[in-house]
């Protein structure tokens, strides 16, 4: 009987029925290795991977897209100017980007585009310029939560009406931070983690976001508190990963719930980062690029991890 169990057991490591496996998968590394990128999913399963800092600390105009089925690389028009710390979506094959520091003085932008057809289109700018905060797509709106404005911490989240192309403003998220995760699942906002200050103020705190009721609802606390990290959906779950804090990069990896209003760890990363790009593709979640170490690191690693079903 014992024999049994463990059998079993075994069987269930590797056909992934637990946490415990699969475990992480090494993709191709991408052309440029870069941090403080985003992410967005394009149509058929593609990561885009949007600007960002190289390992001299250059902001770069790259958007490199990474095919989940055919597992390769290509390169999409460059950005209208460098940015890092943007935020990106992608809706119908269309890529979204919006805010991020410019590469002339270092400021927030207040600029927002849409690249299709291979050529990048300007929108209307944010009402406030923004940088290190997360954008999110629920139905026809883009939604801007967290980051910082010229004045400090931005104390307001922003959503653009993609038919009437209108700017709104709305309650921000509590406490006020940046370089959190943001990634919308269920019809709602979710923002996860984040940092009040420099490096080492980093929050647990998880909330998500109703547009039908207008309001936040605070989460229970996630197990790791990150910032610098970012966030993804699949498999009905949020997943929050990477981050960094004074000692290193965060390995840990958590996933949140939200019918049951409970976390779960998942496998931690070999390779954990920060400022990365977190997409999901069907159960799989995506890191793309990011610093291996705090600070300035760029990395051009890219690895995924299956997530199970609870």
């Amino acid at each position: 009987m014992r024999y049994r169990i463990v059998a079993l057991a075994a069987l269930l490591a590797a056909t992934g029925c637990s946490d415990a496996g699969p475990a992480w998968r090494h993709l191709e590394a991408a052309p440029e290795a870069r941090t403080e990128v985003a992410g967005a999913l394009l149509s058929g399963g593609r990561v885009a991977v949007v600007g960002g800092l190289t390992a001299d600390g250059a902001p770069s105009p790259r958007v490199d897209v990474y095919d989940t089925r055919r597992r390769r690389w290509t390169r999409l028009p460059d950005l209208p100017e460098p940015l890092h710390h943007a935020m990106a979506v992608g809706r119908q094959g269309r890529l979204y980007v919006v805010g991020g520091y410019r590469a002339r003085d270092g400021e927030p932008s207040d600029r927002a585009w849409v690249l299709f057809d291979r050529r990048w289109r300007p929108l209307p700018p944010m009402p406030r310029p923004r940088a290190a905060g997360g954008a999110a797509l629920v139905r026809n709106r883009v939604y801007v939560v967290g980051g910082v404005g010229p004045g400090g911490l931005a104390r307001r989240s922003l959503h653009l009406d993609l038919r009437t192309l209108r700017w709104t403003a709305f309650d921000g998220v509590t406490p006020p931070r940046e370089h959190l995760g943001v990634t919308a699942a269920g019809g709602r906002v979710y923002a996860i983690g984040g940092r009040t200050a420099g490096l080492g103020t980093n929050v647990a705190v998880a909330e998500a976001y109703d547009p039908v009721r207008r309001a936040w609802t605070r989460l229970p606390d996630a197990p790791t508190a990150r910032g610098g990290g970012a966030a993804a959906a699949v498999a009905r779950t949020v997943v929050a990963l990477g981050g960094e804090r004074p000692s290193g990069t965060i390995a840990a990896i958590d996933a949140f719930d939200p019918s049951a209003r409970r976390w779960r760890s998942l496998p931690p990363s070999p390779r954990p980062r920060h400022g990365a790009a977190a997409v999901g593709v069907g159960r799989t979640v995506y890191q793309a690029l990011g610093g291996p170490g705090p600070g300035l690191t760029a990395s051009p690693t890219l690895m995924a991890l299956r997530v199970a079903r609870r």
